[in-house]
């Protein structure tokens, strides 16, 4: 992620009061002084960090909303929708080693809309995909963030189970947005979105995509979003679309990041096999029955892999060619029921 010094946050700037008086304490800082340095970090949203020079303690502001306005109703509620994910992570354990989740330290609805997270270290598995991918890294460290980053999501789902059923209704519905979205740029046709229609209901009568207990979701598992150290540690940041669902939906995003990594690196699906096949089995091991979970979660995983592959097709960096190899390998997922 990029990082653009901006200069001394001003004693003026309310966010001042708010990192001095109600944020350093929670992290065992106890001080006055008022004096930080402020960093734009790259994102959709608008994302800062402060340090304190006193200390060298670090802090990260998101805003929901635009600077110097008011924040709009939708954007507090994005804003409160992050914080109560993120306590909700702290409630039911997700803190310290192996799995932690950035702490929600402050809210302020009426300056931007903005929370105030702890600061994580560590490097991204988009680092370790990159590197394995492009052949810059051997392949047990990607092994390696796979086993840590299947027990945290393992955890994660596991302790938020609840008594409703999942609604794959709504994860149909999204992949429909993505491909309608797709055809209104002119990237894929008319033809194309009737296929996969057509696919999407074979997957509508496949009864174990209505029969799993819901979950507590990140709802962006990418590899931006998920921290690595030493041994089996994680850090989860980015909760904002954190929901209730099916826990393949969180699974199924981090298969398709594989799958996409080593296509647009070496030009194969079946290269990310060895990595999707141990990264399933690793999650499947929490389970009473490591096998039989191992067998149910391969059945869905597929629906997923073909969502996060659309998903990436939206982006505009994407080459012509590419989004076709996507696409493409989006069908041939849905094509597998």
């Amino acid at each position: 992620m990029s990082r653009e010094y901006l200069g001394s946050l001003s004693r003026e700037d309310p966010v001042c009061a708010i990192l001095t008086g109600q944020v350093l304490p929670k992290l065992g800082v106890q001080s006055t002084s008022p004096r930080f340095r402020v960093y734009r970090l790259g994102g959709s949203n608008a994302v800062f960090e402060y340090e304190h020079r006193d200390t060298g303690r670090r802090i990260i502001g998101k805003f929901y909303g635009s600077s110097g306005q008011e924040p709009s109703t939708k954007a507090i509620i994005r804003m409160w929708r992050e914080f109560r994910a993120l306590d909700r992570m702290e409630r039911i354990g997700l803190q310290g080693y192996p799995h932690h989740v950035a702490r929600a330290l402050a809210a302020a609805p009426d300056h931007g809309g903005a929370i105030f997270l702890e600061h994580l270290d560590g490097e991204t598995l988009g680092t370790a995909l990159d590197g394995v991918s492009k052949g810059q890294m051997p392949g047990p460290v990607l092994y390696e963030r796979l086993t840590a980053l299947a027990y945290f999501l393992a955890t994660m789902h596991n302790r938020t189970v609840r008594d409703e059923l999942v609604e794959f209704e709504d994860d149909v519905k999204y992949l429909k947005k993505l491909a309608d979205g797709l055809r209104e740029h002119r990237h894929i046709t008319e033809g194309r979105v009737r296929e996969f229609e057509h696919l999407t209901e074979r997957w509508e009568s496949f009864a174990p995509m209505w029969q799993d207990r819901q979950v507590c979701l990140h709802g962006d598992a990418t590899p931006a979003n998920f921290l690595f150290t030493q041994g089996l540690w994680v850090g989860g940041i980015d909760f904002e679309r954190s929901h209730y669902g099916d826990r393949v939906f969180d699974v199924g995003r981090i298969a398709g990041e594989i799958q996409h990594h080593f296509m647009l690196h070496q030009g194969s699906r079946s290269a990310a096999e060895p990595y999707i096949g141990h990264f399933l089995w690793e999650y499947a091991c929490h389970f009473p029955d490591r096998a039989l979970a191992f067998e149910h979660i391969c059945k869905r995983v597929p629906f997923q892999v073909a969502t996060t592959l659309l998903r990436i097709a939206r982006n505009p960096w994407i080459t012509a060619d590419y989004r076709v190899q996507l696409v493409v390998s989006a069908r041939d997922a849905l094509a597998s029921r």
